[in-house]
């Protein structure tokens, strides 16, 4: 059996741990910045697998981010607010325009923050590092204190994240929730193959905003080359009740794939193919874009209750 270790690397001034297996396996997080997921590393009989996008050095994260929020968990909205406001019992909120492409809200407020060290635990199979991020409540934007708290379970092969949201206020708190890691697979994303559960698509508006309408969607029905494929879009799961749904990247060439299962709480899947194709960000999210202002299967969150939510990964080499 495995044996397991928590180090700590710095990426610059950015805090930044390492879960470490004795047998080579690697989970790295940036706690220092969104808790994000910036590596797993998996040992192959040519070397090690480089499965996750992240940032090298703290200069490339600066420079960066902004566009990729690679690894990131997204608190407490996921993805884009229309116009960076929104509405909610006749209250109008004001959150800042992040992103330069168009005038919204992205990816929610902890996705740059750093986080704090709770825990670490190891045992012979997995170890779990929790990581929490305490929300004031102090921002005109969103102003309802809660608490985030980000589970890591690591072992070797898969990783499970947990992601727990605590309503730490006197009222009732409107929320979202999603993640953002890249994943790679030892080629460039045209050559690999994608195979989705029973989805449907979200059709956007001119400024990339849902309409509230949706398309079928057959293109990854089954196993399919991504080729040249540009991909940028929410997909709903048909049966968002279902325990799990499972999406699958092949390498046909060298015979390993990736599934990322969702549990509930998460009801679709953001995918996105950047535009060098060395990676592909697969993103469940409990809810389409623009939740806060469309309300549409809203999560509400009462006075000092939670919500949790959880996926998982898992890399293995196939016949």
């Amino acid at each position: 059996m495995a044996k397991f270790q928590l180090l700590s690397r710095p990426l610059g001034t950015i805090e930044r741990f390492v879960i470490a297996s004795d047998q080579g396996a690697e989970l790295e997080i940036l706690a220092g910045h969104g808790a994000g997921l910036n590596a797993w590393r998996v040992p192959v009989a040519d070397g090690t697998r480089e499965l996750l996008y992240g940032y090298q050095s703290e200069k490339n994260l600066r420079d960066t981010h902004a566009d990729t929020n690679a690894g990131v968990r997204l608190s407490p909205f996921a993805g884009r607010t229309n116009m960076a406001k929104w509405h909610w019992n006749k209250k109008t909120y004001l959150l800042e325009n992040n992103v330069s492409w168009a005038p919204h809200a992205l990816h929610g407020l902890l996705h740059i923050r750093p986080w704090r060290f709770i825990s670490f635990y190891a045992e012979e199979s997995f170890a779990e590092l929790t990581l929490a991020y305490d929300w004031v409540g102090g921002h005109p934007g969103f102003p309802f204190p809660y608490r985030a708290e980000t589970r890591f379970r690591f072992s070797g092969h898969s990783f499970q994240i947990t992601s727990i949201a605590e309503n730490r206020g006197a009222s009732p708190m409107p929320y979202s929730e999603g993640f953002h890691p890249y994943f790679s697979l030892d080629a460039k994303i045209d050559h690999l193959e994608l195979q989705l559960p029973p989805v449907k698509r979200a059709l956007l508006n001119e400024l990339d905003i849902p309409t509230g309408n949706y398309q079928e969607e057959s293109r990854f029905e089954k196993k399919t080359l991504i080729g040249d494929t540009f991909i940028n879009d929410y997909f709903a799961l048909k049966d968002p009740a279902a325990k799990k749904a499972v999406i699958s990247l092949y390498n046909p060439k060298n015979k390993e794939k990736l599934d990322l299962s969702q549990g509930l709480g998460y009801k679709g899947i953001q995918i996105y193919t950047p535009p060098d194709r060395q990676n592909i960000a697969i993103e469940p999210m409990t809810h389409e874009p623009d939740i806060l202002n469309h309300h549409r299967d809203f999560l509400v969150i009462e006075p000092q209750k939670s919500l949790s939510f959880s996926f998982k990964a898992s890399f293995a080499v196939f016949m």
